[in-house]
């Protein structure tokens, strides 16, 4: 059995709800869910930990009011960028799907960069 360790986590009200929501929603106690989720989260960030070349997909979401910003930066990323597909959802937001290669933390910087202008921005890395 493997050992447990216990902390406290404070959350505000609306991100407790919605914790709770999807716990109730999948049938889980909030302690599975909380611990799925950092599993999850670690691993997307275990894989930059340690400097490498690498390749992956990189999932952009953001509002078409944030184009040429977004625009902007893809472009000063050059040569990172294998492939680039850009489409819109049907409520007008913008999704780019990029294949990316190259250092890792030049991957890492792009995804950082890119987080802070989308709404969403979630790399996946590929087997090699």
């Amino acid at each position: 059995m493997t050992r447990k360790k216990r902390f406290g986590v404070s959350l505000d009200k609306e991100t407790f709800e919605l914790l709770d929501g999807v716990a109730k929603g999948l049938g889980v106690d909030r302690s599975r869910l909380i611990a799925l989720a950092t599993r999850e989260y670690l691993a997307g960030q275990l894989h930059f930990t340690r400097p490498h070349e690498c390749e992956g997909v990189l999932i952009l979401s953001y509002s078409s009011s944030d184009k040429s910003e977004v625009d902007e930066l893809l472009e000063s990323s050059g040569p990172l960028i294998v492939s680039r597909s850009h489409l819109h959802t049907k409520a007008g937001c913008c999704v780019e799907m990029l294949y990316v290669r190259g250092p890792s933390d030049s991957i890492w910087n792009l995804h950082a960069s890119a987080n802070k202008v989308c709404k969403e921005c979630r790399y996946v890395p590929v087997c090699l």
